[in-house]
């Protein structure tokens, strides 16, 4: 079995016939019927039959296709990485980052990195957990800021910062007037996120809960802190989320208040493991550090009021 063979067979699947393939491969369409034949002599089955002047893919086909689709998916995330490194010349910073790092964190960072770098481009891109990890494993992004989770091969962490949950409560919620909200003073309330499938933000928050022997009642999911404030604030319910958000939205609004006992979560840099870092991202690293640090001071005092 030669690569060319399974890439004739793929094109034949996913375009339909081969004509379509032939054009989509830029050769002729004998070629792609001697490729076809020759992968059918490799695997010692028919991968297709005609009817009615067309060809039909065999079940034993459409088995095939699902791991021949399977093994192409890398390929092309790796075509993906290319056509993005090639839009991203020497003098831009990629960034990819859980939306509340990039807004809390990455605005004052980036101030400083551009006073260091008057002249550099910065893109950010805000992410879910799995996705940052992707892009950095990729190549796609210089540095990630996420959320710190298991070790991956090629990708090297670091980390930012170790910050607790808080709890969010719209104004004048009953527990509004309380300095601390312990999680079995929850039971009842309406809370929003997480979806059950969200990223690596949530985790733990509903084993906490559970031990406490609190079911949540969730009648709105968001898989992102960043609008689960914006819902809190809206009166929509509680939410516990991570604290880089809660200096902004106090600010309109919401309550914010320290939980007992403590939830806490490490969020991390990432980036790619395929030599030293960048230099403008080891200083941009350093900034969000400090930005970060910063921050939870900030929420520190806005709890303990």
């Amino acid at each position: 079995m030669r690569f060319r063979q399974v890439e004739a067979f793929r094109a034949v699947m996913e375009s339909g016939g081969v004509t379509a393939a032939a054009a989509l491969l830029h050769i002729s369409q004998p070629s792609v019927s001697r490729l076809i034949a020759d992968l059918e002599a490799a695997v010692g089955f028919s991968l297709f039959e005609r009817r009615g002047g067309r060809l039909v893919a065999t079940a034993q086909a459409q088995a095939l296709y699902e791991t021949v689709r399977r093994s192409f998916t890398g390929l092309d995330l790796l075509d993906q990485a290319a056509r993005r490194i090639r839009a991203h010349p020497i003098g831009t910073l990629r960034v990819a980052a859980l939306s509340a790092l990039a807004a809390g964190v990455l605005a004052p960072a980036l101030a400083g990195l551009r006073e260091a770098y008057p002249e550099i481009k910065v893109t950010v891109e805000s992410l879910g957990q799995r996705a940052v990890e992707d892009r950095v494993f990729l190549a796609q992004a210089d540095l990630g800021l996420g959320v710190a989770a298991a070790a991956r091969e090629g990708v090297r962490t670091d980390l930012l910062a170790r910050a607790a949950y808080v709890c969010a409560l719209p104004a004048g919620h009953r527990l509004a007037g309380r300095d601390v909200i312990r999680l079995k003073d929850l039971a009842g309330e309406d809370f929003v996120g997480p979806m059950s499938e969200a990223d690596a933000l949530w985790y733990g928050i509903d084993r906490a809960l559970a031990a406490e022997g609190i079911e949540p009642r969730r009648r709105l999911e968001t898989q992102h802190s960043f609008p689960a404030y914006a819902f809190v604030e809206a009166g929509l319910g509680l939410a516990v989320v991570e604290p880089f958000s809660a200096p902004l939205f106090a600010r309109l609004g919401v309550v914010v208040r320290r939980l007992e006992p403590d939830l806490t979560v490490d969020f991390a840099f990432l980036e790619p493991d395929i030599g030293p870092a960048p230099a403008v991202a080891a200083v941009l690293r350093e900034a969000a550090r400090t930005a970060a640090a910063a921050l939870l001071a900030r929420v520190e005092a806005l709890t303990s009021t």
